[in-house]
């Protein structure tokens, strides 16, 4: 990629880029720049938590700031090994300096994915041009998948904004012309990035860099790649910023490493303990998806690169093929992965985006095109399919009727309807950032009316709204008498309460913590109903079903709070008081 006449070097971009119009004026730059930055981080506080992962992970660090254990990552008190724990630090620290809330609990998510855009703005500036930069960030911030991940609490945003840096500065030092010292300082910047990507997800961060070099050096025939590695430089840095928690966690837990290690990440590979099956192409309509409105273009980006990377020459360092191979690398383990979940093949996105720019930038704009009909196409299936509602309403969830929900969403599909129409002229006026920037703020606008729907619908996957209504906002809800989830656990209940609850009956996913602590959890009904005899005060959330039940048995209890999924019963009438949430564990 360091010859003049290759496709990847400045030179080759500007030409490839004329006819094309340049950027705006420098404070019409600015005004989108803040506008989508709004737009990214306005809308964390507008909808509860979602069960279970955010509820999960705002969790385990409030718990964590609440006892001062910043070793041993708990969940309603119980040990939890399942994740490393930078994220868990991160956003206690958040947490202290902000308040315990939506928007301070999905913080991290948000400042890591706007991070690994910029990453990938300076790198692809610096590889190709300073448009080409801005472009692929925009296209990357503004993807489907990408932009829901850095709206919800989720580790896998963490990983992919260190992977992503990782990637960036390692494909800075493996560049031909690049000096030895520049090249040995890139990588210890990569070694770095790695680190804290385990630290946010555990050896995958490690497995999939690691596949791609592996791939890279057999596709190309060449070892050049792996001398540029710096190893005996690299490999300490990284056991400096990972090992210490990882020993300092095993000394005071002798189970850690097992259920880590094993159970954690080789059992969820290679087994189905966890249910999360899906056929091998899972990922394939994934990806396709989450680059929306960019999938035209990443379409024929893979084509393109695919047919290219052929034809360098041998020994040169190809950035393009380098980028296919950590793509087909993420996707096809993830496939082979036992388990599935959509958020993981979140750190091929970049590439996908770098990839797809180029190509953009190639005078293909007719690709915009189609992501301009692609955004029709979407708004008219929405339209459509709220016009046939008479037909299949009643077999909607009671939530999802109500009209609130039907008005976001016909102006969720006026909006990719209607935006459309001005992606479309822009990229006719052959203003290349003018329409992609349009199609970003469509795309974003389009995802925020959809959370106006996840409001109206709280209740159905999160608790906000009931302890709030019980408790009262910002209130640390009676830390000493016991309060019982009776054949379940709502993820989001202790965040809400700032306070753990007993389990009675269900272990889940805490069958490891409660394991190590039983005397915290009641492993039947009987023995509940005996504890909640002995009494004076209490209080228990359960489902509908379980207190119709109970009521049918004549458990002495009165309600104080219920929605569609969760009721909540008091020993014996009361009234909240506030409580310095500072004093709750």
């Amino acid at each position: 990629m360091t010859g003049p006449s290759t496709p990847g070097n400045p030179i080759a971009t500007a030409r490839s880029t004329r006819g094309l119009r340049q950027f705006p004026h420098w404070r019409l730059s600015i005004a989108f720049a803040l506008i989508f930055a709004i737009m990214w981080f306005g809308g964390l506080e507008l909808r509860g938590l979602f069960i279970p992962d955010e509820g999960r992970y705002a969790e385990i660090p409030r718990e964590m700031l609440a006892t001062g254990d910043w070793v041993t990552p708990r969940l309603n008190d119980l040990k939890y090994f399942e994740k490393p724990p930078l994220q868990y630090w991160t956003t206690a620290v958040i947490f202290k300096i902000f308040g315990e809330d939506e928007w301070t609990a999905r913080l991290w998510s948000a400042l890591t994915g706007f991070l690994a855009a910029l990453a990938l703005v300076g790198t692809v500036a610096r590889l190709h041009s300073a448009r080409a930069g801005w472009l692929a960030g925009l296209m990357l911030a503004s993807s489907w998948g990408y932009f829901l991940a850095g709206q919800y609490v989720t580790l896998d945003m963490g990983l992919t904004c260190f992977l992503t840096c990782a990637l960036c500065t390692f494909l800075l030092a493996q560049q031909d012309h690049v000096t030895p010292t520049k090249t040995h300082l890139y990588m210890l910047a990569t070694w770095t990035a790695l680190g804290l990507a385990v630290l946010s997800k555990g050896p995958i961060a490690l497995i999939l860099p690691g596949l791609a070099v592996a791939g890279y050096t057999l596709v190309t025939r060449s070892t050049t790649i792996l001398r540029r590695l710096y190893p005996l430089t690299g490999l300490p840095l990284l056991l400096i910023i990972v090992a210490p928690w990882f020993i300092a966690v095993q000394i005071r837990n002798p189970e850690f490493f097992h259920f880590f290690f094993v159970h954690e990440h080789l059992e969820r590979f290679s087994t189905a303990e966890h249910q999360r099956l899906g056929p091998w192409w899972y990922f394939i309509p994934i990806g396709l998806l989450g680059m929306m409105p960019w999938t035209p273009a990443v379409l024929a980006a893979i084509t393109r690169a695919g047919k290219r990377a052929w034809i360098m020459p041998a020994g040169t360092f190809d950035t393009e093929k380098f980028l296919l191979v950590w793509i087909a690398v993420i996707f096809l383990f993830f496939s082979v992965s036992q388990s599935k979940l959509p958020a993981y093949v979140l750190p091929a996105f970049p590439a996908l985006a770098w990839l797809a720019t180029l190509t953009l930038m190639e005078q293909k704009r007719h690709l915009l095109a189609y992501s301009a009909a692609a955004l029709a196409a979407a708004g008219a299936v929405f339209l459509i399919a709220l016009g046939t509602l008479p037909y299949w309403e009643n077999a909607l969830p009671p939530a999802f009727q109500a009209q609130e929900v039907f008005y976001w969403l016909r102006w969720a599909a006026v909006a990719l309807l209607a935006g459309s129409i001005p992606i479309w002229w822009l990229n006719r006026q052959k203003h290349l950032l003018g329409a992609m920037a349009t199609a970003a703020i469509v795309s974003l606008t389009f995802w925020h009316l959809m959370f106006a729907i996840l409001y109206e619908i709280d209740e159905t996957y999160s608790s906000e709204q009931l302890i709030e209504h019980l408790a009262g906002d910002q209130r640390a809800f009676l830390p000493d008498i016991p309060f019982y989830s009776i054949d379940m656990f709502d993820h989001s209940v202790p965040f809400y309460l700032k306070r753990p609850i007993t389990l009675v009956e269900y272990k889940g996913e805490l069958a490891p913590g409660i394991a190590a602590e039983p005397e915290k959890y009641i492993k039947s009904l009987a023995a509940f109903k005996q504890r909640w005899a002995d009494d004076t005060q209490a209080f228990a959330i359960m489902s509908p079903a379980t207190y119709q039940s109970l009521r049918d048995a004549q458990l002495p209890m009165l309600v104080v709070g219920r929605d569609v999924k969760r009721v909540i019963v008091a020993r014996r009438p009361f009234t909240p008081e506030p409580v310095d949430s500072t004093t709750v564990r």
